[in-house]
């Protein structure tokens, strides 16, 4: 039976030691493609450069025993350098890890790697410093470079690195993977325990206090050499960091399971709102439907209202003719046939042609008054020269003169001018009140007022019968339909509000609101 010697022990332990870490470098280097929130993800690249480095610097520690022990040969200095310089790179890698892992998760900033960089700079200084105040070789050089990278930057790498990873469970757990939490704790503790212990004892050097606390003092007191130490701690690492690689994939369902809830919840989202805009698509549907049978009511009320006030047109013309035909033409008539008659007897009978001409000149005079009240009737002259005031002045004193009901004219506010098409508009509607309340009110009194005070208010309100007033002017009362349907068409040209309130036996009141215009700049002569 062949029994293993100690050479053949701590060639195990450095394979191992080197198998295991290197492991961790690849499984971390090929999971870092993945897309990823964590901040250990993003970090994770580094600690894969730690892992591989210091692995293929535990197989070149390998080889160099390897050579010693059985083959007698000295490692070549410059391989011997080459290791040095893969130590100290994966150190640094460790060390950059920690300090990115931490600035990025703590500060939500870009790494400055001030730490790397400075603890770079101090091993680099304390090497050369070393070279120059020691009476040493280039062999001895070597040697006590290895020992300060391990103190310079082994044994803060470590501590860095287990820091940030132990900081690191409690983003773990805020984002729902708290089961990973042993596993962060176990790595952070060992890398700690792997850059402490396993660094500080280093091999024999004149630095102090390598020459004291060193490798041979950790195999006198514990019995086994300090590489299987570092195996062990490294194997641990390597065994966590890998279950922690498991992360990635939970958070990649998780992100799946989110994106799928939001796609649920959009769908759902999506059909609520469908169903919103096709109620509300219903409901301007119907409407446009109602707008659509408003419009063709009015259309169709509008129609007739335009031949009723065709009709009303040629009635007036007819009146206006009658009336010229009867009265003024008549009379006219007479004045120049009798005229004619006393040009005959200018001669023979002067005194019968003077009186004659005197009963021509009444009659003429006559003619020349309804002539006048026949054009105030069409349009005051009152509107023109005097403004909307005088002009209802003037239809209340006629209405008065016809024998209508008492009427009494109110004018509150300062009187002011008004466009001319707006004063013809509010004064046709007076008339067209005033003409409805003679013709079917009953009423003993009739008041008519115009408002100047904030709004251009006019008001026609009677004490009448009244009637029952439907929404609508076009549709108050049976008698008086057409008539309000024109005052409500009147009042549309002008952007005026036209209303009426009536109860039977309650009298009738027609009030309009006027939206306030420019002023004119014409001043009336009241």
């Amino acid at each position: 039976m062949t029994t293993l010697s100690w050479d053949d022990i701590t060639i195990a332990i450095y394979f191992l030691y080197g198998l295991a870490l290197y492991s961790m470098g690849l499984a971390l280097l090929v999971e870092s493609g993945r897309a990823s929130e964590l901040g250990f993800a993003r970090s994770m690249r580094l600690l894969a450069g730690f892992g591989l480095l210091n692995g293929i610097h535990e197989w070149l520690d390998m080889f160099e025993f390897g050579f010693e022990a059985y083959a007698g040969l000295i490692f070549p200095l410059w391989l011997r350098w080459l290791r040095l310089a893969i130590l100290v790179t994966s150190f640094l890698a460790l060390l950059a890890f920690g300090e990115h892992l931490f600035t990025r998760e703590t500060y939500q900033r870009e790494t400055s790697w001030r730490l790397s960089i400075g603890a770079t700079i101090w091993f680099m200084l304390s090497a050369l410093i070393i070279r120059f105040v020691y009476p040493i070789d280039e062999a001895q050089w070597l040697t006590a470079s290895d020992v300060l990278a391990r103190y310079i930057l082994g044994i803060p790498s470590g501590l860095m690195a287990c820091w940030a990873l132990w900081r690191e469970r409690a983003i773990f757990r805020e984002r729902g993977m708290g089961r990973f939490d042993f596993a962060l704790t176990i790595s952070a503790i060992s890398l700690a325990l792997y850059g402490v212990v396993g660094q500080i004892f280093t091999g024999s050097s004149v630095i102090f206090p390598s020459y004291i606390i060193n490798g041979d003092l950790f195999m006198q007191t514990l019995g086994f050499p300090v590489q299987l130490f570092r195996a062990v701690m490294a194997t641990i690492v390597a065994v966590a960091m890998i279950t922690i690689l498991r992360a990635l994939e939970v958070e990649n369902q998780q992100r799946l399971d989110a994106v799928e809830s939001s796609k649920l919840e959009t769908e759902r989202l999506s059909h609520i709102e469908l169903e919103r805009l096709n109620a509300e698509l219903q409901t301007a549907n119907d409407e446009t439907a109602r707008l659509l049978r408003e419009v063709q009511r009015r259309d169709a009320v509008r129609g007739e209202l335009l031949q009723r006030i065709t009709a009303a047109q040629e009635s007036e013309r007819q009146r206006i003719a009658r009336e010229l035909h009867d009265g003024t033409g008549q009379a006219l008539t007479g004045v120049a046939l009798g005229l004619r008659g006393l040009a005959a007897q200018v001669k023979d009978n002067p005194e019968h042609v003077a009186k004659r001409l005197s009963v021509l000149e009444s009659m003429a005079t006559t003619s020349l008054g309804e002539l006048r009240l026949l054009i105030n009737d069409l349009r005051p002259p009152q509107l023109d020269d005097m403004g909307l005031a005088a002009a209802l002045r003037w239809m209340v004193n006629r209405f008065k003169d016809q024998g209508r009901p008492e009427i009494t004219l109110e004018i509150h506010g300062t009187p002011r001018p008004l466009p001319s098409d707006v004063e013809t508009t509010l004064f046709r509607i007076a008339q067209e009140g005033l003409t409805n309340t003679a013709k079917h009110a009953n009423a003993d009194h009739v008041i008519v007022a115009l408002d100047f005070s904030d709004k251009i208010i006019l008001m026609v309100r009677d004490d009448g019968v009244g009637f029952n007033a439907a929404p609508g002017l076009e549709n108050a009362g049976a008698r008086t339909a057409w008539g309000l349907a024109g005052i409500q068409e009147r009042a549309n040209l002008i952007n005026a509000q036209a209303e009426i309130h009536s109860e039977p036996g309650e009298g009738t009141t027609l009030v309009v609101y006027l939206n306030d215009f420019p002023e004119e700049e014409t001043t009336y002569a009241y």
